[in-house]
C-alpha cells in the first residue's frame, strides 16, 4: 500500500539524506521514467489524496523580508528548490503541509515542500541564492517565476560633482544595504544599512572627500543585488 513513507523515502533520496536501494528506486518511479523526482511524489499524492481543486498553470515566488512565499492561480503538489548560501544561513520550513524537508550539504541546501497549505514556505536567516526551483502537480511541472524584489533608477546627474542621486523602489519592507565601490572592489561609503519600508526613497552620495574617478553604487536587497557605476569629476 503507497502512503506518506513512501514520499518520505524519495524525498530523503532527492535531498540527499539517504539512497534508495535498486528495487526502491524501481518502485519509486511510479511514471517509469527511469528518473525520481518530484513527479514521483505528485504521482503518490494522487494515490494518497483525493483532487485538491483545479491545477495550477504556473506558481511565483516571492522573497519576503523573513523568507519566501508562493502564489499560484490553482493547486501546486510539491515544490523543490536548491539554495546557495553562507555559513550564518538558517532556515525553518512551513509546518504547514503534508511533509516539508530540507538538508544542507556545505554552503547549499535542498529543500521539498508536499502539498503546501499557505503562501509562506519557509523563513530565513542570513542571504541566499536560489539555484534552481521547481513546482508540480498532477500536470507535472509548471512554469515558475520570481518578481524582482527592488528596482533602481540610473543617478543623476552623472557624472557628477559633488553629490549624485539615485531612485531605490521596493516592492514589500526589507533589509536594504547600500554601498559605494571603488574599481578595485574597495568600499569607500555606506549609504544605507538596515530595514527600509516599501515605496521609492531617494538616495544621495556626497563623494566631496574622495578623488575623481569611476564608482560602483550596489544596492543588495533579500540577496537580489543591481548596481549603477557612475563617474565623480573634480
Amino acid at each position: 500500500m503507497t502512503d506518506v513513507f513512501d514520499i518520505m523515502a524519495i524525498i530523503q533520496h532527492l535531498i540527499g539524506s539517504s539512497i534508495l536501494t535498486d528495487d526502491e528506486f524501481c518502485i519509486a518511479d511510479i511514471n517509469s521514467d527511469s528518473f525520481i523526482d518530484v513527479i514521483d511524489i505528485v504521482n503518490i499524492v494522487q494515490i494518497i489524496i483525493n483532487s485538491r481543486g483545479e491545477p495550477a498553470s504556473s506558481a511565483q515566488f516571492i522573497r519576503t523580508d523573513s523568507g519566501l512565499s508562493m502564489t499560484a492561480d490553482g493547486v501546486v503538489d510539491a515544490v523543490q528548490m536548491t539554495l546557495s548560501h553562507g555559513d550564518d544561513f538558517s532556515i525553518e520550513l512551513t509546518d504547514n503541509a503534508l511533509i516539508a524537508e530540507y538538508a544542507t550539504k556545505d554552503n547549499q541546501t535542498t529543500l521539498i515542500i508536499v502539498v503546501p497549505e499557505s503562501e509562506e514556505l519557509f523563513v530565513a536567516t542570513g542571504e541566499y541564492v536560489i539555484d534552481e526551483m521547481i513546482a508540480a502537480n498532477v500536470n507535472g511541472s509548471i512554469p515558475t517565476s520570481m518578481p524582482v524584489s527592488f528596482s533602481l533608477s540610473e543617478a543623476y546627474p552623472n557624472p557628477f560633482n559633488p553629490s549624485t542621486s539615485l531612485d531605490l523602489t521596493l516592492y514589500s519592507d526589507s533589509d536594504v544595504s547600500i554601498m559605494v565601490y571603488n574599481v578595485m572592489g574597495q568600499m569607500v561609503n555606506v549609504l544605507h544599512d538596515g530595514n527600509m519600508s516599501a515605496g521609492t526613497h531617494q538616495i544621495t552620495w556626497n563623494a566631496s572627500d574622495l578623488a575623481s574617478g569611476m564608482y560602483i553604487i550596489k544596492a543588495n536587497v533579500a540577496g537580489d543585488v543591481l548596481s549603477n557605476k557612475v563617474m565623480l569629476v573634480k
